[in-house]
């Protein structure tokens, strides 16, 4: 079923929206929003950047400066528009909204800046500023952007954009979960470890030390910044390799464009720390990695990966057992698992918080692109792909890429 576009990006010719505002409400827009384009006239809004982003909470990781930046080059290796809308709010910046504009049949799809590698989406909203500011922002990209339809994933229930998309845009499918461990609220890793996954677990993790360490000494080392680019490409190298022993793909892992981007994140002066690679080695080598991304007291489990040659040990087991207690001797509390919640990541979490999609057609072309692409044919294609063998799934590789990378 198509669905109708929000009174906001009413329908018109073309992809600016038509009759959305009168006048008064167009000069207001440009008067308190601007629009940065391309990487560098981003690179441009450095100061304003980072101080909105300094006081942004914990799960804004993903709206840091460094992030933002590195983000901006790799869409536009990809061939992709950079926009990010400054809205003003009592005569200083309140508000970046920034946004990749990317073409897909023919419709132009603004998605969140970072889209696939982010994990929560969101604007940098100035504390005490009014959501309107937001509203202002997405205003602004449906006027001028050039943009059919907003798709924006991953948003967080308490993410400070969501007040504009709950009144502006539709939810996209169903909610999910992104559990987290709060490990302040037990004494130590080790009585939160037992009482998330009880005696059993403990057990299992035991066994996989003792295998493990039968092949040699057990360290583990927290590597950030630029020290982490190396192992972190070796994690993704074992990552894509697993996958496609699976029979499965990943746009993140797959893209090489991805891996340089949080290279490129690692090597900034201010954000760059906050890329962090757990390595587990066994005997000098590599058996399991643990990527996360830091800010404040949030550990945000990014990617986990396992050398094939350690697997029947289970050492990611032992991998993740030994970032928690990284994470609570560096004063980090809480272990975010990122969204879907899936089974396995329920069971080491104490809490959680609801994440939705939402979409917001502005043309007519993007009102077809939601209601035939988006609600129709794509959820239908991903059932399919998600019931095939998985040597077929292989051989299709790159229809899977497109399928359920977006």
């Amino acid at each position: 079923m198509v669905s109708a576009a929000p009174d906001l990006f009413a329908i018109g010719n073309g992809t600016a929206p038509h009759g959305a505002a009168g006048a008064g409400a167009a000069s207001r827009i440009d008067r308190l929003t601007r629009v940065a384009e391309g990487a560098d006239e981003i690179a441009a809004l450095e100061p304003i950047w980072r101080e909105l982003a300094g006081a942004a909470r914990d799960h804004n990781v993903f709206q840091g400066f460094g992030f933002a930046l590195a983000a901006a080059r790799y869409h536009e290796e990809r061939g992709e528009r950079v926009l990010a809308v400054v809205a003003d709010w009592d005569e200083k910046p309140a508000c970046i909204l920034p946004v990749a504009v990317r073409r897909r049949g023919g419709v132009s799809v603004g998605v969140f800046l970072g889209d696939p590698i982010l994990q929560y989406g969101d604007a940098l909203l100035l504390d005490g500023a009014p959501a309107r500011s937001a509203e202002l922002a997405l205003k602004r990209l449906a006027r001028d952007g050039g943009i059919d339809i907003f798709e924006f994933r991953r948003v967080r229930e308490d993410a400070a954009i969501g007040p504009a998309l709950r009144r502006l845009a539709r939810q996209s499918g169903p909610a999910v979960e992104a559990p987290h461990a709060d490990l302040t609220r037990e004494a130590n890793v080790d009585s939160f470890l037992l009482r998330a996954g009880g005696s059993k677990h403990k057990r299992e993790r035991s066994r996989s030390r003792r295998r493990l360490e039968e092949r040699g000494e057990i360290s583990f080392e927290a590597l950030r910044g630029a020290a982490a680019i190396e192992p972190l490409r070796h994690a993704f190298a074992l990552k894509r390799d697993w996958l496609a022993r699976q029979g499965d793909a990943s746009p993140v892992i797959g893209d090489p464009r991805a891996l340089a981007m949080l290279e490129r994140l690692a090597r900034d002066g201010g954000d760059g720390e906050g890329l962090v690679v757990g390595r587990l080695s066994v005997g000098g080598a590599a058996a399991a990695y643990e990527v996360g991304l830091v800010r404040g007291r949030r550990f945000h489990a990014f990617l986990g990966a396992v050398a094939e040659d350690f697997a029947s040990a289970s050492p990611g087991k032992v991998a993740m057992e030994q970032t928690l207690a990284w994470c609570r001797n560096s004063g980090v509390d809480v272990y975010d698992m990122l969204p879907p919640g899936d089974a396995y990541k329920r069971r080491w979490s104490n809490g959680s918080v609801p994440v939705r999609n939402f979409v917001a057609p502005v043309s007519y072309a993007g009102r077809l692109y939601c209601g035939v692409w988006l609600d129709e044919i794509r959820p239908r294609l991903r059932a399919t792909l998600e019931v095939m063998p998985a040597a077929l799934r292989r051989r299709l590789g790159g229809a899977a890429l497109k399928i359920g990378g977006s």
